[in-house]
């Protein structure tokens, strides 16, 4: 499930989480590990420390590595791109899509969220990312910090793999933005060059 920009939706059927800095990873632990991108790049010889997790699972989460206790998108990059195995990351798991045999895909968001809850999987290499009810205060708090942003998700959401569901509300302040929003007008001028 992909996330798209927009406000900040409030109300009952809403659950907020950090939008965290790092590089979106699905882990399958069904048949030994293996660690994907969104794209489909296998980065699972980078990951080693993740052959701990139990098995049976397909989680969907982020890949963060950390410059003190904040995110640090470079450090991520280091490790994962660059094979650096001194920097340490942590897989951020905020969905399970498979569960012992079971798809739970075509399960609401909310359903999925507790199922995750009752994994418990905070370990050396992951954690489980909390949701919080308020996400105006979440996105007060995360603008405060300095930190990216918030992703909102509707509890009855089904889980669709290049579906933008999710909502994201970035941070103006954060200090890769600018960066971000020029990378993506270069790939913007790239596909109208080529005609897409």
């Amino acid at each position: 499930m992909l996330s798209h920009p927009a406000p900040l939706p409030s109300g009952s059927a809403w659950s907020y989480e950090l939008k965290w800095d790092g590089f979106r990873a699905i882990v399958s632990t069904e048949d030994g590990l293996e660690v994907r991108s969104r794209r489909g790049w296998n980065m699972t010889p980078v990951l080693p420390e993740l052959q701990a997790l139990p098995t049976g699972l397909l989680l969907d989460g982020e890949l963060v590595a950390w410059k003190g206790s904040e995110p640090y998108f470079p450090l991520v990059c280091r490790r994962v791109l660059n094979r650096d195995m001194s920097v340490p990351l942590t897989f951020v798991i905020f969905d399970v899509l498979w569960l012992k045999g079971v798809d739970l895909t075509t399960r609401p968001y909310s359903e999925r969220r507790r199922k995750l809850e009752g994994l418990k999987l905070d370990g050396p290499a992951w954690t489980t990312s909390e949701t919080f009810d308020d996400g105006r205060a979440l996105f007060t708090a995360v603008c405060e910090l300095g930190l990216e942003g918030v992703v909102a998700k509707n509890h009855s959401s089904l889980y669709r793999s290049n579906d933008r569901g999710w909502l994201k509300i970035k941070n103006p302040g954060y200090w890769r933005r600018d960066a971000e929003i020029e990378a993506m007008a270069r790939k913007h001028e790239r596909r109208v060059r080529a005609g897409v």
